[in-house]
């Protein structure tokens, strides 16, 4: 049997497999058949509002979703879980191949939402709970790999069957399939088995790195201090997926108005979902190669890429600053997951955490049409490119907040290591005693 390294002992390579292959599933609700949405418009007559609403609403239906596996998915119910969020994502899918009008879309999508919702705090949260140190870092980055590149295939593959058989592209849907016959191989007892822990693993080579992880994982914050890094790293991932999420949406409708194929529109979106799915496959090189600022320069690119793409009509730029705009957000995107971790007040609080911190990600993603409706309006703009030039606003605003806030946990990033120092852990406990002190004065 092969192993895998976990930063205190190995765990089988067919286990690591198994939890990657449960982020197969997290992005697909809506976006995997953004490419064609200006095409199922034309299909049903449909407004541009209600087509986005097979994107929007199957998100909208994940946030409590989420918040709620989050705390039932606990080590003895985590598996029953999984399996009841994979069926009826499944379920979901293989109706869709057979709906015959948007209202029936929607609602499928929906129930595939509720399906995704269950298994989406158990993606990450499992390699929280199974790895810890180096190992960790590289894992939720290859986890952001899998989520991502599976979106990139569902892109490719809906943007060029649409036109002949729209009923085909939901196919994709029928991907909670692989994590469903790998899921023996992911449950606590199999691992445990299976695995090398403790004892067995101080006997290897890996003793010091065990030693050393471990003692990283003593830094958690704790208390209304791990409250409030947890709201700003909130923020942070909903306002960056947010104004990303603008590719998915837009590019669609956007190059239809330049003229452009649904398959050209598809080969945009998975531009930008291939360099994520890239950068975070090598999220610690790329983070020792960019050092401390490595947030700073992210949001500058992003900012960038977004603005590019609302002025430019040129198809080539359209794909290279999707590319950019990708390669940031991965990296970002891998960074957030692991500090969640450690902004959790423990180990065993990280189910949680994790839950709030990726329901948040699917509020910012069912929000887009409807803010971006909104801001719109009140500005009387008839550009296509509205959306991408207003979501460059937005992150050039997160990056002034985060340069000014440059020493705050959520946006200062050490390359070597995502864990908080001993001093940061015991500067944030002091600052919450003096908050303490100053209340029961009060």
């Amino acid at each position: 049997m092969k192993y895998v390294n976990s930063g205190e002992g190995k765990i089988p390579l067919i286990s690591l497999l198994a939890i990657l292959a449960i982020s197969l599933t997290i992005n697909l609700p809506g976006l995997a058949v953004s490419p064609m949405l200006g095409h199922l418009r034309h299909v049903f007559h449909s407004s541009e509002l209600e087509s986005q609403l097979l994107t929007s609403l199957p998100n909208l239906v994940m946030i409590p979703v989420v918040l709620i596996a989050g705390r039932i998915a606990t080590p003895k119910w985590q598996t029953a879980v999984l399996t009841s969020g994979l069926a009826i994502f499944l379920l979901s899918g293989v109706m869709s191949l057979f709906a015959s009008s948007m209202g029936m879309l929607i609602f499928l999508g929906c129930l595939g939402g509720v399906g995704c919702g269950l298994v989406v705090p158990i993606a990450a949260g499992m390699i929280s709970e199974w790895f810890v140190a180096k190992p960790r870092q590289n894992d939720l980055g290859l986890k952001s790999t899998t989520s991502n590149a599976m979106v990139i295939i569902a892109n490719l593959y809906v943007g060029w069957v649409a036109v002949s058989n729209w009923h085909a592209a939901f196919a994709v849907y029928l991907v909670p399939i692989i994590p469903l016959v790998l899921v023996p191989f992911l449950t606590q007892k199999y691992i445990r088995k299976h695995g090398v822990f403790n004892s067995e693993a101080a006997a290897s080579a890996s003793a010091a790195a065990a030693k050393n992880a471990k003692a990283q994982e003593a830094y958690h914050f704790q208390g209304s201090e791990s409250t409030r890094l947890l709201v700003g790293l909130i923020i942070l991932y909903v306002l960056l997926t947010y104004a990303t999420t603008s590719i998915s949406y837009y590019a669609p409708f956007m190059m239809e108005k330049y003229g452009m194929s649904t398959s050209q529109a598809g080969i945009v979106t998975a531009a930008y979902y291939l360099m994520v799915a890239v950068s975070g496959a090598f999220v610690g090189s790329l983070k020792r190669f960019f050092g401390r600022p490595v947030m700073f320069i992210c949001l500058g690119i992003i900012a960038i890429g977004l603005g590019v793409i609302g002025f430019t009509k040129s198809y080539l730029l359209l794909i290279i600053s999707s590319l950019l705009v990708g390669f940031a957000y991965g990296i970002v995107q891998p960074v957030i997951y692991n500090k969640t971790t450690y902004i959790a007040p423990s180990q065993k609080a990280g189910m949680t955490y994790f839950g709030y911190v990726l329901s948040s990600n699917y509020l910012s993603i069912m929000m887009v049409p409807f803010v971006d409706g909104f801001f719109r309006k009140i500005f009387h703009s008839t550009s296509p490119g509205f959306e991408f030039v207003f979501s460059a606003v937005v992150v050039c605003l997160l990056l002034a907040w985060a340069l000014l806030e440059h020493k705050n946990y959520v946006f200062a990033v050490n390359p070597a290591t995502a864990a908080p120092s001993e001093q940061e852990v015991q500067a944030a406990e002091a600052a919450e005693k003096i908050l303490d002190k100053k209340d029961s004065a009060k």
